[in-house]
């Protein structure tokens, strides 16, 4: 076939392609109707504003009784005997310590130069073994700290550092110091606490 009508057949078949795209754009009357019946706006709904009577009081229940000491809370409940559990696996509750309420305002915290407060914490121990690690956090915890273990790489080894803390009063980190060097048998340091 020729060269020359192999171009002109193939721009035919361009063209009539071109027409059946654009024939319906340009030649076909688009549907001017809407799509459906607009819908009314409904009233705006009526308010009542009148103000309501305060309810009454008859039959409110008052607030329980707040036992100060909670081995007395402890005392008063009934022994249960069970029959299902052997003697060797009950375990005693023993109430836990009251916390101390402070009597004083705590301190400001210090500023760094970024303007960020100045956290304190106690290194209680470092130590290579995360069962020992996991045990010492959680005697602290028993004794009413707030503890927590964090890994330290070094050149030699992994160590577990055992915290307690943060606290922005350093005071309060060295009063509690002697209690938990003689508890655990070791010399804990105050340090900066840096997140």
């Amino acid at each position: 076939m020729n060269e020359i009508l192999k171009q002109r057949l193939v721009g035919a078949l361009i063209l009539v392609a071109l027409g059946v795209v654009f024939w319906p754009i340009i030649f076909v009357e688009q549907d001017s109707r809407p799509l459906g019946d607009a819908a009314p706006i409904p009233e705006r709904p009526r308010v009542d504003t009148t103000p309501l009577e305060p309810p009454s009081s008859e039959g409110l229940r008052s607030s329980p009784k707040i036992l100060a000491d909670p081995a007395v809370e402890l005392a008063e409940v009934p022994e249960q005997p069970v029959a299902q559990a052997p003697p060797a696996t009950l375990k005693v509750a023993t109430p836990k310590p009251a916390a101390k309420t402070r009597t004083e305002a705590p301190s400001k915290p210090a500023l760094d130069a970024d303007g960020v407060p100045i956290g304190w914490i106690l290194q209680v121990a470092s130590v290579g073994n995360p069962d020992k690690a996991e045990e010492l956090r959680k005697r602290l915890i028993e004794m009413g700290y707030k503890a927590y273990v964090k890994k330290i790489k070094t050149d030699k080894a992994v160590l577990l550092r055992v915290y307690i803390g943060p606290k922005f009063e350093r005071e309060r980190l060295e009063s509690i110091q002697p209690k938990v060097d003689a508890e655990f048998k070791v010399k804990s340091m105050v340090r900066r606490y840096i997140p």
